[in-house]
């Protein structure tokens, strides 16, 4: 299924794994070029090595100028004036093979304290959408794709602290918080700042462990 995804997806929004001597522990750079952007540069560190990754955020300024509004929504077929949410896409899809097993990350990188209900729908929407591809896959190519072995992994990623163990169960509001999420399926990691105060970092097997 993997090497299906290169080839029916559109070669610009797919992002480069680099390898390392350890086995996996492959390297992923997210750029943000958003103003609003805290993070510009999210590194996400130990990456099995049998994974691929694609944005469904594209916005690369260069690539808006030369295709116009090629990317400007998640599908020409939606309303492009939509403010219901069709068009919500996530930053980042990383897809990991483990045998005849799959678990699909579909991330998103927020600051401060994002809204819950917004970034279930930003990816919700994102996770309908690559199940729409796996689907589409399926057909065309008639991969026995046993969708049980699928596991998805809804995950936002913020430049807040987020509280765990005891203390954050102390805390009303954080464990109001924490129980919201794990009622939607989701998680909620802090990304770890580097020197350089626009740039973070994050570690694979951190953010899929729940």
């Amino acid at each position: 299924m993997l090497e299906r995804f290169i080839d029916v997806l559109n070669k610009d929004v797919l992002f480069d794994l680099s390898a390392t001597p350890s086995p996996d522990s492959s390297v992923l750079v997210v750029r943000e070029d958003g103003e609003l952007s805290e993070i510009k540069e999210l590194t996400i560190k130990e990456i099995p090595d049998d994974s691929i990754a694609f944005t469904l955020d594209f916005s690369s300024k260069k690539n808006s100028k030369e295709n116009g509004a090629l990317f400007s929504q998640l599908s020409p077929y939606f309303d492009k004036s939509n403010g219901d949410g069709v068009n919500k896409s996530c930053d980042l899809v990383l897809i990991t093979r483990d045998g005849d097993k799959f678990t699909v990350l579909i991330f998103d990188q927020k600051s401060k304290k994002p809204d819950i209900e917004s970034s279930f729908l930003q990816l919700e929407n994102s996770r309908v959408f690559v199940s729409y591809v796996i689907n589409i896959i399926s057909l065309i190519y008639k991969d026995n794709i046993d969708e049980g072995k699928i596991i998805f992994k809804r995950v936002i990623g913020t430049t807040r602290v987020v509280k765990t163990g005891v203390n954050a169960a102390n805390h009303e509001q954080e464990r109001s918080r924490r129980e919201k999420l794990r009622a939607l399926g989701m998680n909620e990691v802090s990304i770890k700042r580097t020197a350089s105060i626009e740039k973070g970092w994050l570690d694979y097997r951190g953010i899929v462990s729940f």
